[in-house]
């Protein structure tokens, strides 16, 4: 395997954690899963198999340097492993000083892979992802509890009021004012309402389910904390609707095409789509990736040009009716 600088450090951590699981790391064959290299972030998966014996993943972060935060990233992952120990792939050692880890390999595409695949059946993903969330909700259960919009509200309040005094750009900048004041004016139709909190993923997007021939996996936890359901929820089918819905499906006031949203729901049955935290952290998410994409188009990556691309026809959807 071609070794550069990241692939090297990945390798050199590798001995270490293979003497933690008693593992001779000459015996085992290394090849690349995934890595992401910018400038802010170096991250790299390795695929470590051998004859007779279950494949594991090797993930090094070079960047940034936050140690406490990886830590705290495998104690997620832990916890997780206990609310939903068929759904996340088990945690062999780590080192959270070196930012290095190793877990059981979740054979198949990430979530986002799969629907990408001209021949993929959006609506049975869509099922067995939020059979998937529905579990790990269950499994860090907290309370039924009437929800406060006011909180997200009042975050979104501030995010305007810095868009109004020019303190934060965002691209689009009357549209976003009209759509974020026009969310914030419909609190009342969220409050007085009862809503589930559950320990929540914190970084539910496409690419964190790892979805197999019969079982689909969780990665990647950054949450921990009880909190409403739509958090996850939202932050998942936001990203479906932005990357792969098809927008002429979307009705003016919605945020998913009727049959993804009843996809999900049919596999997610611990709250339905009109529970208050899914109806107003969908339309807050949209927001949300709204402000967090940089406002002028050369300041862009490609990828956050084609997210920006599909973002604004569907914003203009969503909002269309507010």
């Amino acid at each position: 395997m071609p070794q550069d600088e990241l692939t090297r450090a990945a390798l050199a951590l590798w001995p270490g954690l293979a003497a933690e699981i008693g593992e001779r790391p000459e015996a085992w064959q290394v090849s690349e899963l995934a890595r992401r290299e910018d400038a802010r972030v170096a991250r790299i998966l390795l695929r470590l198999s051998r004859d007779g014996a279950d494949p594991m993943v090797l993930k090094h972060e070079a960047r940034p340097r936050r140690p406490a935060d990886f830590a705290h990233a495998m104690e997620m992952h832990l916890a997780a492993m206990e609310a939903l120990p068929e759904g996340v792939p088990a945690l062999l050692a780590a080192d959270p000083e070196a930012q290095v880890c190793l877990m059981a390999h979740a054979p198949g595409p990430n979530l986002s892979v799969a629907l990408r695949d001209g021949r993929a059946d959006h609506a049975s993903l869509l099922v067995r992802a939020g059979a998937w969330v529905s579990g790990f909700h269950r499994g860090g259960f907290g309370e039924r509890r009437i929800f406060q919009p006011k909180f997200t509200l009042r975050y979104l309040g501030q995010i305007v009021s810095e868009v109004e005094a020019h303190a934060r750009q965002v691209a689009d900048r009357a549209a976003f004012l009209d759509a974020a004041r026009a969310l914030m004016a419909r609190q009342a139709a969220f409050e007085g309402q009862q809503t589930v909190s559950a320990r929540t993923h914190g970084d539910l997007h496409l690419r964190n389910l790892i979805v197999g021939p019969q079982t689909v996996w969780g990665i990647d936890f950054a949450g921990g904390n009880q909190a409403p359901v739509g958090h996850d929820i939202a932050r998942l089918l936001v990203d479906y609707a932005t990357l792969y819905a098809p927008l002429d499906r979307i009705a003016p006031g919605a945020v998913l095409p009727a049959e993804a949203q009843a996809a999900f729901f049919a596999g997610y049955d611990l709250v339905g789509a009109d529970d208050p935290s899914v109806r107003l952290l969908l339309r807050h998410r949209v927001l949300a990736d709204w402000w967090g994409l940089p406002a002028h188009s050369g300041s862009r990556s490609a990828a956050q040009d084609r997210r920006y691309r599909r973002l604004m026809p569907l914003a203009a959807r969503v909002f269309a009716a507010t």
